[in-house]
């Protein structure tokens, strides 16, 4: 009877010990890919600001001139249609053409979105540029100006097409004025299309920094 006892306790400890191994190891991988790397491209070198709404973006909610050392972040950009995440595709980041989908929001840095203004360009005018290595949010140019034009990263290169103006609830490509969509066929599911269409005031076509 003290051996069986013995045993059961023994293999209580045993599971309690995998127990919080498991926990440890899975909070370690969340810290893992929550993991920020040095920014790149327009970012580098700036000083970063934290926003969680619109009106903290110049050129929105006020007029002041954006500072030329600042780069806004974002922790997420939500779609108004079923609330998912902007989200960039770690399966195929870092290379050119790399997904941009929709996705349940979960905190990670491929759903953080860095904001540089762009130089030459009026107030409400950025580069934006994935948390994950940094690429830049890019309208593909050889399906723009159609709509369903492909959206995608791309390494961030200055062109039209990775510029974007931003007024408080719609964000339009620079290169064909169309406005970031998301595709009312595949939402709510993970990994719905973005992409560019003509703006039309849908709910799918409205955006917010706030969670």
């Amino acid at each position: 009877m003290q051996n069986t006892q013995k045993t059961r306790k023994a293999r209580m400890g045993l599971g309690i010990a995998a127990g919080l191994g498991a926990v440890a190891f899975t909070l370690g991988a969340a810290a893992g890919a929550q993991a920020q790397g040095p920014l790149t491209g327009p970012a580098a070198g700036k000083r970063v600001v934290d926003i969680r709404s619109a009106d903290q973006l110049p050129g929105v909610g006020s007029s002041a001139k954006p500072a030329a050392d600042v780069v806004y972040r974002t922790p997420a950009f939500t779609n108004h249609l079923g609330n998912q995440c902007l989200d960039g595709d770690r399966n195929t980041i870092p290379n050119n053409g790399a997904v941009v989908q929709l996705w349940g929001c979960n905190n990670w840095d491929n759903q953080s979105w860095y904001w540089t203004p762009a130089p030459g360009q009026p107030t409400g005018n950025y580069t934006i540029q994935n948390g994950y290595r940094s690429q830049c949010l890019d309208g593909d140019t050889n399906t723009i100006p159609n709509n369903g034009a492909k959206v995608q990263l791309w390494a961030c290169n200055g062109w039209t097409n990775q510029i974007w103006s931003w007024n408080g609830t719609n964000l339009q490509n620079r290169l064909g004025s169309q406005c970031l969509d998301g595709d009312t066929n595949t939402i709510p599911n993970n990994g719905a299309k973005v992409q560019l269409w003509g703006c039309n005031g849908w709910t799918n076509q409205k955006w917010t920094f706030n969670r």
